[in-house]
This record gives C-alpha cells, structure tokens and sequence, in this order.
C-alpha cells in the first residue's frame, strides 16, 4: 500500500503534472477558499521555528494528504458497492447515473488533488 502513495515519474512529464492536465488546478481554485476559511476558524497559522519545524510541517501535511486520500477512495469504492448492488430497486437509471457523477465529481478529483498536492510536497522535501 505504501508503493500506492509514492509519486512516480509517469505522473511528471515535461514539468507538467499528469493532474494538471485533468484540471485540478481548476478544481483547486474553488476549493482554497474553503479550505483556508476552516483554518482560520480553527487558528492555524504560518510555521515558526526554521527549518526543522519546516519539514516536520511538511512530513504532516504529506501524511494527511495520504490520509485525506484514503478517505475519498473508500467513499468512492463504498458508493460504487452501492450502485453495483442497487440497495434500493426504487432507483431509476437516471438517478444511479446522476449519483454515480456526483461520486465521481466529490471523490476523483480530491484524490487527484490530494496527489498532486503530495507530489509538490515531496518536491520541496527533499531540497529541504
């Protein structure tokens, strides 16, 4: 499982990541302000300490990334047990399809954003 989470060079070509080209940077965008609206709320604030505080940040930020990933990928496979099984036969096609994008949409892109967020942080790791 370890091998999963690690970046490989198939992903990079060109300086360009494989997820930009799939439009994370897009989904990103509107997902930031979330995201830093729930860290001010919680009070987080910039790193202080130097480098070694640094990196410990960044070995933290690298695990919850995998962390983060996990999650969207079980939702993800627990959402298609549920659409393969058809819990409820009162579905229409047209609704198991409309949940199935919508799975998509909340699951695929976080995890390719929670990729290529890694794949930065490994970066600046180790020039740390």
């Amino acid at each position: 499982m370890l091998k999963y989470f690690e970046p490989s060079k198939v992903k990079q070509q060109r300086g360009r990541s494989l997820y930009e080209a799939v439009g994370v940077r897009f989904f990103k965008r509107y997902l930031l302000p979330t995201e830093l609206l729930v860290d001010h709320l919680r009070g987080k604030r910039a790193v202080k300490g130097g480098q070694e505080a640094l990196k410990t940040e960044l070995k933290r930020l690298e695990w919850e990334t995998r962390r983060n990933e996990v999650i969207h990928l079980l939702v993800l496979l627990l959402t298609g047990c549920f659409l393969v099984s058809n819990f409820s036969p009162k579905l229409s096609i047209e609704q198991l399809l409309a949940i199935l994008v919508i799975n998509l949409y909340l699951n695929v892109y976080p995890i390719f954003l929670q990729r290529y967020n890694r794949l930065r942080i490994t970066r600046v790791l180790k020039k740390v």
